[in-house]
Order: structure tokens, then sequence, then C-alpha cells
């Protein structure tokens, strides 16, 4: 917004918001590296949303056109006669730019002008302040994350197991992990990080995560081939496991796409988990950021680079007949955890869902996106209002060719105070 008021829009590009904002390197890739356009591209979608609802009565409208990052304002008092030119381009289709368009909309409204009309004397409401707000946050680095487009559902068909209890205890979880009234976070393990780990047997904490640090070789080592390895720590890899989740829970009706913001893992910032909800998927290996969470849990994920020490799920507290480290997966069986606790500042939740491996975390997924499998868990979290404690789910599964199939639930925390 400052530069659109000094009329210095030429600065206002991707390049720009991608360095100076997210901390991009000068000359960065933007067709490999999109977070720019996909920032701008739910913002567009949140702009609309408002008009159409809760601003649909305002004469002022703000928009941000497809092709640029500058902001607009039309009067819409005004009697449009035609549509704003919105040429499909790169900024709204992560191709390249260099890719023609095929099509074009109508051409643009003159009446459209980078400054407002006369609105000194005009009362602005609420809801046209927080989109102003918006717009220009998005000049200086957007602030809104990538939405998944709502689809016809592809969830399995009800279990007949499933009760009508069990799918409303489910459905009121989901619409606390997905308030109407703010935004979740969807974190996707990054597996590059993971291949990165197992070769260069390195671990990654998370505050090395954060700087980028564990990109960089040790000044010690000359080796040129550990330089290699290490550039599969910025490689955007994720499983198949992971998107398959993030797929079903786009398709849950408690979800309002708009409001799902699917971040990658290296994109996300600390103030991310203090004020919102958020979803992280996959383990402490491939999703550093629950390493935040650790010390609330019971179960936690401990990996060993040496083969001759267990790694597994640690019981920090072993009930009778539990066990003190659910194990290395075997050939046949797999481990995967479900956890339900508060963010960073106890303002929302945070649900963590993962696995010692692929099969693991597809265990715990599929448990989770069961409502008859999750339905006494939730009925022992709920207290009297309705809303959830915090719990954790130890789930295991059989195993075949890194798929999980049958989980079962075998040890579980509820926390009541």
């Amino acid at each position: 917004m400052d530069r659109h008021i000094r009329n210095r829009t030429d600065e206002v590009t991707e390049q720009q918001i991608g360095i100076l904002v997210f901390d991009r390197k000068a000359g960065y890739d933007s067709n490999e590296d999109n977070i720019v356009r996909s920032y701008a591209r739910n913002l567009r979608r949140r702009i609309d949303d408002y008009y159409a609802k809760e601003g649909k009565d305002e004469s002022l409208r703000l928009d941000i056109p497809r092709g640029g990052y500058v902001p607009y304002f039309t009067d819409r008092s005004l009697k449009e006669e035609t549509q704003p030119q919105t040429l499909l381009s790169a900024a709204d289709t992560d191709l390249p730019a260099a890719v023609p368009e095929a099509e074009s909309l109508p051409q643009e409204n003159p009446q459209v002008s980078h400054d407002p009309p006369d609105v000194a004397n005009r009362p602005v409401k609420p809801g046209l302040l927080w989109v102003l707000g918006t717009a220009a946050a998005l000049c200086l680095g957007l602030i809104v994350g990538l939405a998944i487009p709502r689809r016809r559902s592809l969830f399995p068909a009800k279990d007949s197991i499933a009760t009508s209890s069990a799918r409303a205890a489910s459905s009121s979880f989901w619409r606390q992990v997905f308030p109407s009234n703010g935004e979740t976070y969807v974190v996707p393990s990054d597996d590059g990080l993971v291949i990165m780990q197992r070769l260069t047997e390195r671990p990654v904490p998370l505050a090395s995560y954060i700087n980028g640090d564990y990109r960089k070789p040790k000044q010690s080592s000359d080796n040129a081939a550990d330089t290699e390895l290490l550039k599969l720590g910025a490689r955007r890899y994720t499983s198949v496991v992971d998107l398959d989740f993030v797929s079903h829970l786009s398709q849950l009706e408690e979800v309002n796409a708009a409001r799902m913001v699917v971040r990658y893992a290296r994109d996300l910032r600390m103030d991310d988990l203090r004020t919102g909800n958020a979803v992280l998927i996959g383990s402490i290996e491939s999703n550093p950021w629950i390493q935040l969470f650790a010390s609330q849990m019971n179960f936690r994920q401990v990996i060993n680079t040496d083969p001759s020490k267990p790694s597994g799920l640690l019981n920090a507290h072993p009930q009778p007949g539990e066990r003190e480290l659910y194990g290395t997966p075997g050939k046949d069986h797999t481990y995967g955890l479900i956890a339900f606790v508060p963010n960073l500042n106890s303002t929302g939740h945070v649900l963590i869902v993962g696995g010692l491996n692929t099969a693991g975390t597809q265990a715990a997924t599929t448990f989770l996106l069961t409502p008859a499998l999750m339905a006494s868990a939730l009925a022992q979290a709920r207290d009297a209002n309705g809303h959830l404690h915090s719990f954790e789910l130890l789930i295991e599964a059989n195993s075949f060719a890194a798929n999980a199939s049958a989980p079962q639930l075998v040890a579980e925390r509820i926390y009541k105070n």
C-alpha cells in the first residue's frame, strides 16, 4: 500500500515481496517457489467473500487484480457497465510467467483507478477496515495462505458401526480444529528434510530448521558429496499419505476451505502457532515444529541415528500393561500418534498426526477420520460445555508394503485438568 500511495507500484513485484517479506534470496526462482502467488490467491478469495457477504453494501471496493499485487479501488455506487479485465496469469496459476495464456476476459472497467473516489466523508465499516488492512499487509508480504478448493466429498461411505452420536462428536471435534472465526494452518511433512537427515546422519533441531543453518556444510567438512546431500534439505518433497489426508480434510463439511491454509513446513512461522490453530502432519524428523509441543506430551518420538539404539514412541509415564517404548516398526506392524494440545499461547488448538513411518501416519489419519473409532476418546475428552480437553492416542496397525490396515487404539491419555 505504501508503494502504491507513493506512486512506486513498479516495486510491488513477486520477487520483491518474496525477498523483503518471506526472506527469499535475491534472484530466487519464483517458478519453483510460489509462496507469494499462493498467498495472493487466497487473499483475492477472501476479498471476494467479504464483498459477497459482510461488505455487500459497501460503496467502495478494493481489489488486487490478477497478474499483479497492486491494490485498486472501485466506486461501486457508479453503474458498472463492464467488468474489470482479469487476464489469467502466472500470478494465479503457478505456471512460469513465460507461458502464454489461452483466454482473456472482457476489457478493463474504465472506472477503476489508482486513486479512490471521494471517500473523505464516507463512513468506513469495521469489515472494510479489515480488508484495507489486509491489502496493506499484502504489499508488505500478504497475510493469508493457500486454501484447498472444496470438491464434492470423496469421503468413504458412512460405516454401519458409526452411530449418529459418534458422527456428531466427530463433527464437534472438527469444528474446534477448524473454527469459523479463524484460520487453521495445515502443515504436511518435509520429506526432503528426512532424506537429508538419513544420508548425512545429522539431526535437525527446530532452531536450525527455522534459520536454515541445516542446509550449510560443516566448516570442518570439505567433502563435496556432503554439500550435494544438503541440497536435499531445500527440496519441497512431501508424502502422498499426507496429501491424501489434506485432501480429506478439505472435503469435511465442517471445514471452510477459505479458512484452511496449507503451509509448507519450511514456510511456517512461530507466530502461526501462537495465535491460530494448526494441524501438524508427520514426525519430529519430518516436521520439526512438533518439537515445540513435545514437553506437553506423554508419547514422544525418539529417533537415534545409531541402529544399535532403539527408536520409536517413548511412553514417558507407562500405565499397567503398557510398554516404555513402542519401537521401530517391524515387517508387519507400525505405530501412529494423534495428539490434541493447546497452541503456544493456549488460545487455540494444535492437532498432531503422524507415525514412525508413512504407514504409521496412514494408520493415524485413518483412525482420526473414522467417527466410530474416535467416539470413545472424544466422549471422554469432552467437558460439560462440549469443549474438548487435550488428549493423546497411540495407534497400532498392520503394515503391508508401507500401507497400514486395521488401525486400533493401544494407549490413550485424556488431560482434564
